[in-house]
């Protein structure tokens, strides 16, 4: 699979969602790292959760840019280029940061400032 062949993609994140409502519902944790650019498609996966009454958590990681990019070229493949170019350089401006309502509705929110410690 490409990693720019978005129609495949939208299809194949759709599929994990519905999977992960299946673990959630089996009470398992799940993590999400896709089709998360927009408010809207976060909302979509804290819906998921919510509708499993599980616990979202929002984990919103800045990096500059040109470290993004940095990064996909030296972990290299087959499309690294391709996302590096057509992804990240063109259409970066799409990328929606997590807005003070939008962090309110989730569970929880660790940001680019926070620590991270897991649950005691």
């Amino acid at each position: 699979m490409s990693l720019v062949d978005f129609g495949f993609r939208v299809k194949l994140q759709h599929c994990l969602l519905e999977h992960a409502g299946t673990l959630l519902r089996r009470q398992l944790n799940v993590v999400v790292e896709f089709g998360s650019w927009s408010s809207e498609e976060r909302e979509s996966i804290r819906r998921a959760a919510e509708r499993e009454r599980a616990t979202a958590e929002l984990h919103f990681l800045k990096a500059p840019l040109d470290e993004l990019v940095r990064r996909v070229r030296q972990r290299g493949g087959l499309h690294a280029e391709a996302l590096a170019t057509d992804v990240l350089l063109r259409d970066s401006h799409k990328f929606e940061e997590p807005s003070a309502q939008e962090i309110a509705s989730f569970d929880r929110y660790f940001g680019p400032n926070d620590t991270w410690k897991p649950d005691a």
